[in-house]
Order: structure tokens, then sequence, then C-alpha cells
């Protein structure tokens, strides 16, 4: 907002006119929301019986990094960000790193799945081919690491700060017991790209086929 003064002047006819439309314009990114809201819910209630603890979640959003973190992946160019499912009171809830798009100051929080998914336009839910007591220490683990900072230096060798994708991993194979998902070198650097999370056949697409 620029300082100084308000200056008030005489109503332009046009002006008047227009504010019709103008107020019209204001609603549709309203309208728009409420629809994006609506099948977010829709998608929540389909998760209640479809996804399970320690199920993974992928989305591409409509951040200013994320055509950069789907353009990282080496297979796979199709989202941007990922978490894991946890439920809370049978409700499904998401553990994910992610930093403010400016800043780069950020750390691994809970969040409802409708809000992790709000303004993704694809997402799509994978699943560990695993005893069920494996899946739930997937969501243990990567709920211990709520409150760890965001990484900003993208180094998969410090566990101390994590990023996204860093963040499945880690859950994932520390679950396992061994390494079930594995960085990828990128211009030499070693980083774990969105599509590393489930490259390995054992993890599974989920169709959320439950009912609505």
């Amino acid at each position: 907002m620029a300082s100084g003064k308000l200056i008030f002047r005489p109503v332009n006819k046009g002006l008047f006119l227009l504010l019709p439309l103008l107020f019209f314009g204001l609603m549709l990114p309203v309208s728009g929301a409420t629809e994006g809201s609506l099948r977010n819910q829709q998608v929540l209630h389909r998760a209640v019986y479809a996804c399970r603890d320690g199920d993974l979640v992928f989305r591409y959003g409509n951040g200013f990094w994320s055509p950069y973190f789907r353009d990282a992946s080496t297979v796979h160019k199709r989202f941007s960000h990922t978490g894991v499912i946890v439920f809370r009171n049978g409700l499904p809830w998401v553990v994910h790193s992610d930093a403010h798009s400016m800043t780069g100051i950020g750390k691994v929080h809970l969040v409802r799945l409708d809000e992790f998914l709000s303004g993704a336009s694809d997402y799509a839910f994978y699943r560990l081919d695993a005893p069920g007591n494996v899946r739930l220490r997937i969501a243990q683990a990567a709920s211990s690491y709520i409150g760890r900072p965001f990484d900003t230096e993208f180094d998969a060798r410090d566990a101390s700060k994590l990023y996204c994708s860093e963040l499945v991993m880690r859950a994932v194979n520390e679950a396992c017991g061994r390494p079930v998902i594995r960085p990828t070198v990128i211009h030499g650097k070693s980083v774990v790209a969105i599509d590393d999370c489930y490259k390995d056949p054992r993890i599974r697409e989920i169709r959320l086929s439950g009912r609505a």
C-alpha cells in the first residue's frame, strides 16, 4: 500500500457504470474457490474410506516454485509436493514440510487433507505394499518430525531439517528398516525428487473409489 494522504474526487460517471461489472468480477474467484472447496470436501469423504495411516499423498499446486519442483523429477513430471497421511479422530490429515515461497521459512507440520489439496490442480494417493503395522510406523515416523525446520539447502544427508520428499523418504525407510526410497543425483547433488517417492514398484497408486 502506498503511503500518503487520501484524496477524494467526484465519482466518475463511467466508473459508476462499471461498478456492477467490477462487483461481478470480484465475485468470480469466490465462486471458483467454493467449487474447489466442494471438490476437496468430496475427496476428503472418499479418502476416509480409501486411505489408511502411512499412505502418501501427492499434489501439483499453484505455488511460485511448483513448476520447478515438478520438473526436478526425472521421470514422472506430475507433482510438486508430497506428504504422509495420518488419521486423527477418524479423519485424514497430512504431515508435510513446506516453506514460504519468498522467505524460505517453514517447518514440518500437520494440516487437514482438504487444506493440503486446496488450490491443487492434480493429486494422487499411493500406498506401500506392506503389512498394516509397517504403514502405521510410517505415519508415526512422519509425526515425530513435526516441528523440524524446512531444509532450504535440500541436503538429504541432514535429518535435522527436512524438505517434503525427504520427509517421506525418511519416514518410509525408517518404518521399513531399509532403503525403499532412494535419492536421485541431479547436477552432482543427491536430491530426493518427488517421483523418487513412488518409483519402487511396491508403492502403488490408490484409487479413491469409496463412498462419496
